[in-house]
């Protein structure tokens, strides 16, 4: 099944710590060669997001004070995620920490502790946006459209990293890693090489249930996205010598 269409969102990419056309190119390239270059959409997500999930205006003044690049709705809905994820764990697993009282370590500990003081308070909110988005993300993608994401917004963070350059990572991270696990939209994570020597990666993801229309179509790019790879690893042993 060919996409009608393939979006890729710039603000989403902007988060990039790497040169975005490292992770865009390979796409680009194996789409135009096999679909052609008319199907690929640029959008600006964030904008979309912010105007068409209103009930996320609940969340918006979290987190996005943080000095670099954010994508404020993103931010707001990875608060929503992370409260729901919270509240989840806490009806799922509060009564067997509270029992057993796991010697957890340093990070983990705190981040249990928060779960298991979470109340309700908007969680019922945290519904809608769920509901709202999936809507959304339907209305823009449609049954055979395709969103294209960065896995994760760069490199892992060095140990003994900074506070708040370890937080602006983490923001960056769950602004991308929320709208599949909010909305419940599949999404796949295709590997496109390195850059100084770590592995670089973009996401597809297509509506909720449509599985196997994504598989289908990753596993048609994916030989052209290997074409990519290897030209690019030429190039680049090419310009080192």
């Amino acid at each position: 099944m060919t996409p009608s269409h393939i979006i890729i969102p710039e603000d989403c990419f902007q988060l990039l710590s790497i040169p975005v056309d490292q992770v865009t190119q390979a796409l680009v390239d194996s789409v135009q060669k096999l679909f052609g270059g008319d199907i690929i959409k640029h959008a600006t997500l964030g904008e979309y997001v912010e105007d068409k999930v209103s009930s996320l205006k609940q969340f918006m003044s979290e987190g996005t004070d943080l000095k670099e690049f954010n994508i404020p709705s993103l931010v707001a809905l990875s608060s929503c995620m992370r409260l729901l994820q919270r509240y989840e764990f806490k009806c799922n697993h509060g009564e067997w920490v509270s029992t057993v009282k796991p010697d957890l370590g340093p990070g983990i500990s705190e981040r249990i502790r928060d779960a298991l003081s979470t109340t309700d308070e908007n969680v019922s909110v945290c519904h809608t946006v769920k509901s709202e988005l999936r809507d959304a993300l339907s209305a823009l993608l449609g049954d055979y459209g395709v969103l294209a994401i960065p896995t994760v917004p760069g490199p892992p963070p060095k140990l003994q990293t900074e506070g708040t350059s370890l937080e602006n990572f983490r923001a960056r991270a769950f602004s991308l890693l929320s709208i599949a696990g909010v909305s419940g939209f599949c999404q796949v994570s295709i590997p496109l090489g390195r850059h100084n020597n770590l592995p670089v990666a973009v996401s597809l993801l297509a509506k909720h249930g449509s599985d196997g229309f994504l598989l289908n179509l990753v596993e048609t790019l994916y030989g052209t996205f290997e074409e990519h790879i290897k030209l690019a690893e030429k190039v680049a042993e090419k310009t080192s010598y």
